[in-house]
């Protein structure tokens, strides 16, 4: 598992370390900093120990720390491998019920701060690449913010261990000047010892003073020659840092133009790099388990929002008048059903009718009035509350009154469904008189 989700990259202890193939050039970069700083602490660190002041030595041991402690950390570390998708050929389509015969689009185009990118599909990884990520063909992995493979370390530098990166080049580039220093420095104080008790000539002086110290002259030469690949190489990171590009940007020549749009200024592209926090990894490659960003519990539902419905009261009338009704909020104590007819200081075990404002007011004492006194439910004061938010501007919409229509002459009208005995005509002349004979005076006779 862990070497299809790592493609050529070594996995240690339960994948806590992630190391490149060729892992071995990580150890020979370490004996190239570990033997001479025995060398230096041994010869040149005693000298300035005894001499000069303890200070010395302790700098050259808390450059060498360094420099040592943040390889490790770099070689060791997950550069920011992106997850591996399934092949294509593996995606089931279940309604064609086939599997995906055609790759997907070779390029997916987007815009990112104003300034077009294209997404490479990558074959291997079965993925589009983000933008600043790069296939690494001696890992076989897509890296985030891929800067470069070094052969030094045996590892990829990217989003992940590229701060872990520059780190180890500063101290390493300040380890190696400060040595080439201290070296040269003891043989110039032996070489003026020998010319004050002796009375050789300087040259005499220094031959004598290569001999009485072999391993400080073997210092300076082996530091002057690698002081200029450490110290170019701490320098032209800097120079990457300060305009927020990668040693594969520039190689590839990028941005040219001056059109970077990650480029935040010197002091914002150092905040950027190196102060930023770093995500953690995206799964363990030892179980193949997802661990940022976390995934949702199985079996965790999102629960719905049910619509809110206002039952009509006898006693209070709402007028429609379109306004948004308020949702409820779908958590509710366990075991209990919301009532989404409450408001929420009713819900909350307060009475609106004790707050102040405008939602315990009128209307409130309205509806307690019609109830000869009694506390008015929870709909009837949630419709209370309707009323009094509704702008006083917006005219209600009452349900219309009937409006009587005019008759035609010698009209009879139907017997209301609701009468027991039909209406009798009587005619009287020229007049006709319209009555009933259940006797009420209300309804007795019209003149048509």
């Amino acid at each position: 598992m862990t070497q299809k989700l790592y493609g050529n990259n070594l996995v240690f202890c339960k994948g806590r370390f992630i190391s490149g193939p060729d892992s071995r050039s990580c150890l020979m970069s370490l004996l190239m900093v570990l033997i001479p700083s025995i060398v230096w602490q041994v010869v040149p660190g005693v000298f300035f120990a005894v001499e000069s002041s303890v200070i010395v030595p302790l700098i050259g041991a808390v450059l060498q720390l360094g420099s040592l402690a943040f390889m490790l950390a770099t070689a060791f570390t997950d550069p920011g491998i992106m997850p591996r998708a399934k092949d294509f050929s593996e995606h089931h389509d279940k309604k064609a019920k086939v599997f995906r015969t055609k790759e997907p689009p070779r390029y997916h185009e987007l815009v990112l701060r104003s300034h077009p990118f294209k997404l490479k599909y990558c074959t291997t990884c079965n993925i589009y690449r983000p933008p600043r990520c790069t296939h690494c063909s001696v890992c076989e992995n897509c890296v985030e913010r891929f800067d470069h493979h070094c052969p030094w370390l045996g590892n990829c530098i990217g989003k992940r261990n590229y701060w872990l990166f520059y780190l180890f080049v500063t101290f390493t580039g300040s380890l190696n000047v400060f040595v080439l220093a201290t070296s040269i420095s003891h043989l110039v104080m032996l070489c003026q010892t020998f010319q004050d008790s002796l009375g050789l000539g300087s040259g005499d002086a220094f031959l004598r003073a290569m001999k009485e110290q072999p391993l400080s002259a073997v210092l300076v030469v082996y530091s002057t020659g690698i002081v200029w690949f450490t110290g170019g190489l701490c320098a032209y990171h800097n120079y990457l840092v300060g305009t927020n590009q990668s040693t594969y940007e520039q190689i590839k020549g990028v941005y040219t133009n001056g059109n970077n749009p990650f480029d935040r200024g010197v002091i914002g592209n150092y905040v950027d790099i190196l102060l930023s926090r770093v995500r953690p990894r995206y799964f363990n490659p030892y179980t193949g388990r997802l661990l940022w960003p976390r995934p949702q519990l199985a079996g965790s539902r999102v629960p719905r929002r049910p619509s809110l419905t206002l039952p009509k009261s006898p006693e209070t009338k709402v007028a429609d008048s379109g306004m948004p009704r308020d949702r409820a909020s779908p958590q509710s104590p366990k075991g209990q059903q919301p009532d989404f007819g409450q408001s929420a200081e009713a819900r909350d075990g307060e009475r609106p009718s004790d707050l102040p404002g405008p939602r315990g007011g009128a209307q409130m004492e309205q509806v307690t009035e019609r109830q000869g006194g009694q506390q008015p439910s929870a709909t009837q004061r949630r419709q209370a509350e309707i009323m009094e938010m509704m702008p006083a501007t917006q005219p209600r919409i009452e349900t219309p009154k009937p409006v009587p229509q005019p008759q035609p002459k010698n009209h009879q009208p139907l017997p209301s469904p609701g009468e027991q005995n039909p209406p009798t005509l009587e005619v009287d002349q020229s007049v006709i008189h319209l009555s009933e004979s259940d006797g009420d005076p209300g309804r007795g006779g019209q003149a048509l």
